[in-house]
This record gives C-alpha cells, sequence and structure tokens, in this order.
C-alpha cells in the first residue's frame, strides 16, 4: 500500500474511487469479486496498479472483503444520500493522514499553498522534502481534491440543514444504512437493496421461501 513512512494515502482520488463504486452499486447489486473489479476498470487482477487501486478504495473505506469485495455502509450512505457531503468528511477524516492536515489547515484559516502541505506532511509523517516530493506532490493532489469538504464545517451543516424540509427515504440494516429523498428512482434503488439483503438471508439461512412478489405472480 502507498505510504509515507508509516502514514497510508490513497493513491487513486476520492471521486474517480466513487465513480467505480457507483457502477458496482448500479450493476451487481454492491458486491463484486476481485477479478469482477479488475474487468471494470479495465485493469490486470495480478498487476501492481490493481493492487494500488484496490487499497485505495479499503483506504476510502469504501470497499470491503478480499476474494469478494463489497462496498460498506459509507459508500452505500455517500451514493443513495440526498446529502453525502458530512458521509464524504467522515470518510476523509478517517483517513488519518489527511485527518492531520485538515486539522492544520483549519489553524491556518482554511488557506494554504502547495508548500504549505507538503512541509505539513513531512512535519506529520517525519519525512524528507528531498527523498519524498513525488509522494508529497500527488498526495497534495489528492488532498487539494477533497479540502473542500473538511475546511468549512459551518458550510456542511448549514447545507445539510437547508434540506431536513425534504421527504426522506430510509432503510437500516446492521452493516449499512440507506438514506435518501424520497423519489422514483431512490425507491427502485432501495428495492435493488433490499432484494439483495434478501437474498443473502436466504442463503445463510439455507432456507429458501417464494417472496411475496413470486406469490403474486403465480396468482394473477
Amino acid at each position: 500500500m502507498p505510504k509515507v513512512n508509516s502514514y497510508l494515502y490513497p493513491e487513486y482520488s476520492l471521486q474517480g474511487s466513487l465513480d467505480i463504486i457507483r457502477k458496482i452499486y448500479d450493476n451487481f447489486a454492491g458486491e463484486v469479486s476481485r477479478a469482477g473489479l479488475a474487468s471494470i476498470m479495465s485493469m490486470s487482477e495480478r498487476g501492481g496498479a490493481f493492487t494500488d487501486r484496490l487499497a485505495s478504495f479499503k483506504i476510502w473505506n469504501l470497499l470491503e472483503g478480499k476474494s469478494k469485495l463489497k462496498i460498506t455502509s459509507y459508500g452505500i450512505n455517500i451514493i443513495t444520500s440526498y446529502s453525502p457531503d458530512l458521509v464524504i468528511k467522515d470518510i476523509i477524516l478517517g483517513v488519518p493522514l489527511f485527518n492531520q492536515i485538515a486539522t492544520r489547515v483549519d489553524r491556518l484559516g482554511g488557506h494554504y499553498t502547495k508548500e504549505q502541505i507538503k512541509i505539513i506532511i513531512c512535519d506529520i509523517t517525519g519525512a524528507s522534502i528531498d527523498d519524498h516530493d513525488k509522494k508529497l506532490n500527488h498526495i497534495y493532489t489528492i488532498f487539494h481534491q477533497i479540502s473542500r469538504y473538511v475546511s468549512s464545517k459551518n458550510n456542511l451543516e448549514n447545507s445539510n440543514h437547508s434540506k431536513t424540509d425534504a421527504k426522506k427515504l430510509k432503510i437500516q440494516f446492521d452493516d449499512f444504512i440507506i438514506e435518501s429523498e424520497l423519489n422514483i428512482s431512490n425507491i427502485d434503488t432501495a428495492l435493488v437493496s433490499l432484494w439483495s439483503k434478501r437474498s443473502e438471508l436466504e442463503i445463510n439461512s439455507s432456507k429458501s421461501q417464494p417472496s411475496p412478489l413470486e406469490i403474486l405472480i403465480r396468482n394473477k
């Protein structure tokens, strides 16, 4: 996994990772094999680039598992939420390096330069700028793309509160929550998730029983 000394960081951007997560959610009900993920990204499963890309999904806390990869509750919430910014903020701050960078940037009033971020990273990790300049530039690019989510807590909270009057759809399991605006598209998405959960429970219990939909079709 990519790291600066002991600090892991995602090699790939959050937005690019979310684009792939949405494909897994929409086309494979939120779960895919390693080979399937490699195929989605047009990569070799055995290549180093695939290993780094998979590590990024896990560092972002968007995928979990080994042979079978499943979208995490954070990933589901980001995809289905009518206001995902606070969830995105949580996963960014869940990366220890970005958490500490964001804390330092807040002390600067939310304003920073590229050189400041590189020095901050070196202070946090104990790395040398001369030895890690390429990595530091890359980490700066990744952080700069996501900094708007963590640089102004009040703006995010105000944006969230402004939508509290909207009608919401909420479905909660032990391992994830679906919370989104109530509309036909999101109802269809929720039904796909419920059907996937039903299939999972049916497999785990080794018992098969007809669904209400199947009963309705039979009785037509």
